[in-house]
């Protein structure tokens, strides 16, 4: 039976004088019955107590006899009047059953419900037996969760529905009731486990509770103990979650009250929708989207086939294949997001290509620590213990313990995934660099990068942390604190509008972000804003620094950082 208003009793209606299996007869055409209120819990609708909500029969209300249905009721009433016609041919037994979404002795409890309406129509259910003077009581068989949901907040939007989810129960779907038993059956089809309250037209939150709010019917089910997952979604698309551990179960019959205050600065914002798609470089195997391709140069021109981005990560990190070729001049190594961001990157060709003139080299290596101790065990973990007990202490042994054997580590597990990028390579006025590393768009169309994400390497931080040491003797450094305040390290991208752009062409524009700024260096990953840069066909990178650490030969510090998932937009 619905309710008049939305919301039910937390205590069920009792069945009076029930006879089991009484077939009703009738001489006449049609036949009567009567639902009874009772008169201590439904006398009218008004302001619910802690423990119930009164309930009315509603207009347009109908029951069903066995398998026969009555015809509806004109008018809101307490004791209603359901008239079946066609005699005893259609009569049967004396089982009433109040369903309005399905079948007789089934319930269908909706996934989606109208908290505008009558509870009857989302899956209201219940059971009766007729009296000798063809009169019931009806019990509700269905359970219900009742919404007291209040705002302080004088512009509060108005609420638009309430999402109830548990963790995997079912509370909606089909249900049948076995009478005979007086319990459910076992068997839910079209099962769900949420449930959404929509408010067609808005609800305006009160300050109080000043009368019932809403509520849905649920089929009975075990979530005592377990989660209930509440999300309020109000009409400026902003959203109120809470997660609720019920102390008993959705029970036949019962209501379970949730009651919540919601203050406006509670509500979260939607993220405004963008005019752009964001689409990010990974470099993890499973976002792969372009075509195997070979690297000829790889293992004296027999070429290796690249199918996924890990097949990019060299190894070992100095002198590799895939980096440094066969002779150290002909590693062309090239990597295209294809069908993705369409970013792509080629070793540029200073005098060769090979990763000791610049390049952009995938990578998943990466170890905490940046000490020459730290050195020595990634060293040995990479290269084996025998090499480092091999060098340790000889003369010379910088020479074949230095960090450059481990030169594409990170101190820092990869920002997403398991695979990261290296950046080599710097251009000043004392060295003998030509091509920056760039990367570019190899469908020539300029987009806008808006961001990567940045980080030092292990060899840049050991030198940043121990000094440099020169002809001149030891520039800067030994210790953090050796930074002093005017000590700083940037990173620099420089945007072209033209894919072709030579060595020598004006970027039109640039950014920058620092790695070092006095003794605050970064050691962890770092967002990167370069959509300053504009729409851009392609980017080169290079480092500037403050003048302790240049030296007679120009930049003292190792020319790396490592970045990861750089995000693009292309234009909706």
């Amino acid at each position: 039976m619905k309710k008049s208003l939305l919301i039910i009793m937390t205590a069920a209606l009792f069945v009076a004088c029930q006879k089991e299996e009484t077939f009703v007869s009738s001489m006449e055409e049609s036949l009567t019955v009567t639902g009874n209120c009772n008169t201590e819990t439904r006398t009218a609708f008004g302001t619910p107590s802690s423990t119930e909500i009164p309930y009315k029969w509603s207009a347009g209300d109908y029951i069903w006899l066995g398998d026969n249905q009555s015809s509806a009721i004109a008018e809101e009433c307490t004791l209603a009047q359901f008239e079946f016609r066609g005699g005893t041919a259609i009569i049967g037994t004396g089982h009433i059953f109040y369903n309005m979404t399905g079948q007789a002795k089934s319930a269908k409890v909706l996934s989606t419900q109208s908290a505008d309406g009558n509870l009857g129509n989302d899956g209201d259910f219940g059971y009766a037996t007729l009296d000798e003077y063809n009169s019931f009581y009806l019990e509700h068989k269905t359970a219900y969760v009742w919404f007291d949901t209040k705002s302080n907040d004088a512009n509060m939007p108005k609420l638009r529905s309430i999402t109830l989810a548990t963790e995997g129960v079912e509370i909606a779907g089909d249900r049948i009731y076995d009478f005979a038993n007086g319990d459910w059956d076992n068997t839910i089809t079209s099962g769900s486990s949420t449930i959404t309250l929509n408010f067609e037209e808005g609800k305006q939150l009160q300050s109080a509770n000043e009368g019932v709010m809403a509520a849905m019917v649920v089929l009975p089910a075990e979530v005592g103990g377990t989660k209930l997952t509440v999300t309020y979604t109000f009409e400026d698309e902003s959203t109120f979650t809470e997660v609720k551990t019920p102390s008993k179960n959705f029970e036949s019959g019962a209501t379970q009250r949730i009651s919540t205050t919601i203050a406006l600065a509670d509500l979260t914002k939607p993220e405004p929708e963008l005019p752009y798609e964001l689409r990010i470089l990974t470099f993890e195997d499973q976002d792969v989207k372009f075509y195997p391709y070979t690297l000829d140069y790889v293992n004296n021109y027999e070429g290796k086939e690249i199918k996924k981005w890990s097949d990019l990560i060299d190894s070992p990190q100095y002198m590799g294949p895939l980096t440094y070729g066969n002779d150290q001049t002909d590693a062309m190594y090239t990597w295209w997001d294809e069908g993705n961001t369409e970013l792509m990157h080629t070793f540029p060709d200073n005098y060769a290509y090979c990763f000791w003139g610049g390049g952009h080299a995938i990578s998943n290596y990466w170890g905490e620590g940046y000490t020459d101790e730290d050195r020595n065990n990634h060293i040995a973990k990479f290269y084996g213990q025998d090499y480092v007990d091999q060098w340790a202490g000889q003369p010379g042994a910088d020479a074949y313990l230095g960090w450059f054997n481990v030169q594409m580590m990170i101190p820092v597990a990869p920002h997403s995934g398991d695979n990261f990028v290296v950046h080599y390579g710097y251009k000043d006025a004392k060295s003998y660099i030509e091509n920056l590393p760039e990367i570019s768009f190899a469908d020539e169309v300029a987009r806008v990068i808006d961001h990567m994400w940045v980080t030092n390497t292990n060899y840049t931080l050991n030198q940043l942390v121990n000094g440099v040491k020169s002809e001149e003797g030891n520039t800067f450094g030994g210790s953090w604190e050796g930074l002093n305040d005017d000590a700083w390290l940037k990173i620099v991208a420089y945007g072209f509008d033209d894919a072709y752009a030579d060595a020598y062409a004006e970027p039109i524009s640039q950014v920058e972000f620092y790695l070092v700024q006095g003794t605050n260096v970064v050691t962890d990953w770092q967002k990167w804003d370069l959509s300053p840069l504009g729409k851009v066909a392609k980017v080169r990178f290079n480092f500037l620094y403050s003048d302790d650490m240049g030296g007679k030969y120009g930049f003292t510090i190792p020319g790396y950082f490592a970045y990861d998932d750089i995000a693009v937009r292309f234009e909706k």
